[in-house]
């Protein structure tokens, strides 16, 4: 048995590579929500709270992607997600369960497998809080910190993007380790509130003149740690920049994505990584989700957040119909901080 509610969908219309300025999705407002009879084994019915909004869905999205993370057609687009479990075919997840996934459907309701679900440690808190200071950015940027990049008290650690989701718990994270940090960052604005963080000294890529020179002059002793979030040129700075024995953390290509090939900045000074001794780790949380790094994540940056010595800035966006421009949104510097919408 079903009945008939006004589940809103965002479906995948059409999104033409390297177009960041327009969404092309549609919204489906007449499909029915399954009833807890109608769930197949292992299905968990979900309301959903909130939605993550991730530069990388962009390529999900685009129209020549050859990956495996691709939105059809017609398809309801999905990101990582966190709502209320309200009904259960799984002996592991029940009603009023916080659930989280990187298969919620942007839709006032989802159907998960509970393979691909995970049930949060806390109730006390708002569901939001799990794609915030305790989601899957907070958690990258755990992993690049603490389990690839090994930063030590006394080191230095460069950021780029570090007013982005990811980026300000770098910031913070490397700080409380002890750390002297150099964030990079797009604006004036963007670059007081690094530095409102703790960061030790801000780059304004926009107006810096010449990478390389500009972060010789923020650590000028050489980078430790470099956590970088955007690729190309800057990238390129920084390899000329690393210590011997540096550890680079490569977790996104934002100043590249979505470009056509020929247009891509090539890297030229990959041949520090031999001469200084870099290592060079490539960054997907999902690999780790489910692991000690991820419980030790939660009690640590937990206690931080609750001793006010980490914070999230969030850009909450309201109702799914604005799901889509949120995403467009972050290709043309209109959002500052962790973009989440929502429901």
């Amino acid at each position: 048995m079903s009945a008939q509610i006004n589940n809103r969908v965002i479906l995948n219309a059409y999104l033409p590579d390297n177009d960041f300025s327009t969404s092309y999705y549609s919204v489906d407002s007449t499909q029915t929500v399954p009833t807890a009879e109608s769930l197949a084994p292992g299905q968990v019915l979900i309301k959903v709270d909130s939605l993550s909004i991730d530069p990388h869905l962009r390529f999900f999205a685009a129209v020549s992607n050859p990956s495996i993370y691709r939105y059809e057609l017609g398809e309801a687009v999905y990101s990582i997600g966190v709502g209320v479990v309200t009904a259960s075919k799984s002996d592991k997840f029940q009603p009023g369960d916080i659930v989280r996934s990187d298969q919620f459907r942007w839709a006032d309701y989802t159907v998960i497998d509970e393979q691909v679900l995970t049930k949060m440690p806390r109730n006390d808190v708002p569901p939001s809080t799990y794609l915030g200071v305790l989601g899957m950015t907070s958690f990258t940027a755990y992993i690049g910190v603490a389990h690839f990049g090994k930063a030590k008290q006394g080191e230095t650690l460069l950021v780029s993007a570090a007013s982005g989701a990811v980026g300000q718990i770098v910031v913070q994270l490397a700080k409380a380790r002890g750390l002297r940090v150099v964030g990079v960052a797009g604006s004036d604005e963007k670059v007081e509130y690094v530095k409102s963080l703790g960061a030790d000294a801000v780059i304004n890529y926009k107006t810096c003149g010449d990478f390389y020179t500009a972060i010789k002059e923020a650590a000028p002793e050489g980078v430790d740690v470099y956590f970088d979030n955007v690729g190309g040129e800057i990238l390129d700075a920084a390899l000329l920049n690393l210590k011997f024995g540096a550890r680079v953390v490569l977790c996104g290509n934002m100043a590249t994505n979505g470009l056509d090939r020929d247009k891509v900045y090539g890297v030229k000074n990959l041949d520090t990584i031999v001469t200084k001794s870099v290592t060079i780790h490539t960054l997907f949380y999902a690999l780790l989700s489910g692991s000690q790094v991820e419980t030790d994540f939660v009690a640590e940056v937990s206690e931080l957040a609750e001793q006010g010595k980490i914070q999230l800035k969030v850009d909450e966006r309201t109702s799914l119909e604005n799901a889509a421009q949120a995403l467009m949104d972050q290709f043309q510097g209109k959002n500052f901080g962790k973009v989440i919408v929502k429901v």
